[in-house]
């Protein structure tokens, strides 16, 4: 059991980030040039939990159609898939502002070395489901030409917070 006095006051404040973000490498990121980054199936992989989370939130759509007693018939697939689509786009775009990564970069373990400015975030969300729609293949370019590291104008870095 744990004591109240152990617990931080702030515990549920962002910690302070510079209102406006400057783009351009960090003396860090310029020393790690020659550091492959991720590895290509990591890099894949992040396309492949983003289609997951969203096929996850259809499918339970269509798993309440069935608990209302109704039978999914083809509109209902549509109506799904657009809100698979709509709630990947919120999701990701909150966690590409607030964790520097869209759900599936964040549950494969990567995200970008810098944060996202808010005018690249739609580019981000793009070139993420780019991804999702060729089933992972732009990231066999690598982290160093990635495209979502290009639409974030930052690099693809492994997730060292543990």
């Amino acid at each position: 059991m744990t004591d109240r006095n152990d617990i931080l006051t702030n515990w549920d404040a962002l910690n302070e980030r510079p209102a406006r973000v400057q783009p351009g490498p960090t003396p860090q990121q310029e020393s790690n040039e020659d550091d492959p980054g991720p590895p290509l199936i990591t890099l894949m992989a992040t396309s492949w939990a983003d289609l997951v989370g969203m096929l996850a939130v259809c499918t339970g759509a269509l798993i309440a159609i069935l608990i209302l007693g109704e039978r999914p018939t083809l509109p209902a697939f549509a109506w799904a898939a657009a809100l698979a689509l709509v709630w990947w786009a919120f999701s990701a775009s909150v966690l590409v502002v607030v964790r520097q990564g869209t759900p599936g970069m964040l549950l494969a373990g990567v995200n970008f070395a810098t944060p996202v400015l808010p005018k690249n975030v739609p580019l981000v969300l793009a070139a993420a489901l780019a991804g999702v729609a060729t089933l992972g293949l732009p990231g066999l370019l690598g982290a160093q030409r990635s495209i979502l590291g290009a639409a974030a104008a930052s690099d693809v870095v492994a997730d060292d917070s543990d």
